[in-house]
């Protein structure tokens, strides 16, 4: 299939951004999506915020539903996503990366899932209420609270996140889980040994449940060296099929666009000064520099040979199954 078969296709096919964390206060970052061909996006909103926090940036995001109607629509349900498509809108999934907005509060789920939110990670980088994150030397798993926190959130609906969390913690979860789980945003630790990557061992007691791990394009996670290329991307995603399975493998880049020093600083906390400085060093993947490259993506697989079928899976088809299931 040429180039402009490929464009062609990326464009009648819906795709699905499985985790994206750029700045959602810029436009810019609609315009790039809308750019990538994005059907839908799982928008991180919120991570270690406080409840007041997280509520002013989704009266923010309820805001900008209003402010760029012609780029963006909320998505609630999976039916949703294919709404945004025949609207040739981006459909917006709120997400959080950390269960912090929560408190201790269970009953807040329930008032997040009806504003919106349809993905919550379990633990960012570090310990909390709920289990322990990947930076933890130790990880003690899941918490009782924590075990309180997916039933409900099995309850609500609402899709359980476990990319940030500690090896043990991961594999509690997706025992723990009534319904199918995600890994939104890890790469296969065989390919790269970073502690933000699955094992092996992970990654197919997620796919037996039924889950769905999105790619990391970021190339410290997917080749474990500064620089990566789209070929790359492809690779792990090789790696996954071969290892789970066509209908759990994703995009989920982890785009940080447009974000701000601040924002950055919080989302790096903990790292030691030789990996922080090692991460600002690093130069986007080539080819897959920004979510308005995607349909690069669809290119690659469709040369290196994946079906349509099979591409279209990939590029979105997983993520809507899982969404269908779960929400």
């Amino acid at each position: 299939m040429n180039q402009i078969d490929a464009a062609q296709f990326h464009r009648d096919s819906i795709i699905v951004d499985g985790l994206n964390a750029s700045n959602f206060y810029e436009p810019r970052i609609f315009n790039r999506l809308h750019q990538g061909g994005v059907t839908a996006v799982n928008a991180t909103i919120a991570a270690w915020h406080s409840l007041p926090e997280t509520m002013k940036i989704i009266g923010d995001m309820l805001h900008a539903f209003e402010q760029y109607d012609e780029l963006i629509m909320p998505v609630r349900h999976a039916a949703d996503i294919q709404k945004a498509k025949a609207s040739n809108r981006v459909g917006i999934i709120f997400g959080f990366q950390d269960t912090a907005p929560i408190g201790d509060n269970l009953r807040l789920l329930s008032v997040y899932q009806a504003l919106g939110v349809r993905i919550i990670q379990l633990t960012y980088n570090h310990t909390n209420r709920v289990g322990s994150g990947n930076l933890v030397p130790n990880d003690e798993g899941l918490t009782p609270f924590g075990r309180e926190v997916v039933a409900e959130m099995n309850r609500l609906g609402i899709l359980v996140d476990v990319s940030h969390c500690g090896p043990r913690t991961t594999l509690d979860a997706i025992e723990a889980s009534s319904k199918p789980i995600a890994f939104t945003h890890a790469n296969p630790l065989a390919l790269c040994q970073h502690p933000r990557n699955k094992s092996d061992d992970a990654l197919k007691a997620l796919a037996a449940k039924g889950g769905v791990v999105g790619v990391v394009v970021f190339p410290p996670l997917l080749t474990c060296s500064g620089q990566a290329t789209v070929d790359d991307y492809v690779a792990a995603i090789d790696y996954l099929v071969n290892l789970i399975g066509i209908e759990h493998v994703g995009l989920g880049p982890d785009f940080m666009e447009e974000m701000t020093p601040e924002i950055a600083a919080q989302a790096l906390r903990g790292m030691s000064p030789h990996a922080l400085a090692a991460f600002t060093a690093v130069k986007p993947t080539a080819g897959f520099e920004s979510i308005a490259a995607c349909g690069n993506v669809t290119a690659a697989l469709l040369a290196h040979g994946y079906s349509a079928d099979d591409v279209k899976k990939i590029m979105g088809g997983n993520w809507l199954r899982l969404y269908q299931e779960v929400w």
